[in-house]
């Protein structure tokens, strides 16, 4: 867990479990794990993501990653758990869902209680979600709505750029050398 030096850590803190992070990639300065939350081999929570597990566990699967603002919450017997290989974009917010394996929560989503994504599935960027996801869709919207399926290369994208942000976190973690986002020069 990590702290801004001029806010202190609230009273409350010590109520809860501490999260394990033992597993995970990077956990970036700045960025707020409190609380029973559980995090997979070679996953990723970045700057500024928030996973409060204070109220509910919050389960994240191996090479998962929580991008930058990125806010994990739940309610009293709703898990939030997000599978193996999801891509969590910026500034999404998911509250009290289940985010199966491979899948892409765009920039700004938000997905609401008790939603269940299915594997695979890509929800565009700025969707508000609120009912279930079939597997291999891509929904987008306000509500979000399935628009098509998503093809078996998207979906193979999707694991490897869950892949790529591994490598990535462990460049930030100094644990690693290869970004998996080299640039061209």
């Amino acid at each position: 867990m990590n702290q801004s030096p001029q806010f202190p850590i609230s009273p409350a803190i010590g109520r809860w479990p501490s999260p394990d992070l033992s597993k995970a990639a990077f956990v970036a300065p700045g960025a707020v794990v409190v609380g029973d939350v559980e995090v997979g081999e070679g996953a990723s929570i970045w700057y500024a993501a928030v996973l409060r597990g204070d109220v509910e566990k919050i389960v994240i699967g191996d090479r998962t990653n929580i991008q930058d603002g990125a806010i994990l919450h739940g309610d009293p017997g709703q898990v939030t758990v997000l599978d193996r290989d999801v891509t969590v974009g910026h500034r999404a917010v998911i509250h009290a869902a289940h985010v199966e394996p491979g899948s892409l929560i765009g920039i700004g989503a938000i997905i609401m209680d008790g939603v269940r994504v299915g594997a695979g599935s890509i929800v565009g960027a700025g969707s508000v979600v609120t009912k279930d996801v079939p597997p291999r869709s891509l929904v987008v919207g306000i509500p979000a709505q399935r628009i098509r399926e998503v093809s078996e290369a998207e979906v193979a994208g999707l694991i490897e750029h869950a892949e790529r942000y591994e490598k990535l976190a462990r460049v930030h973690a100094g644990t690693g050398t290869e970004t998996g986002f080299e640039r061209s020069h």
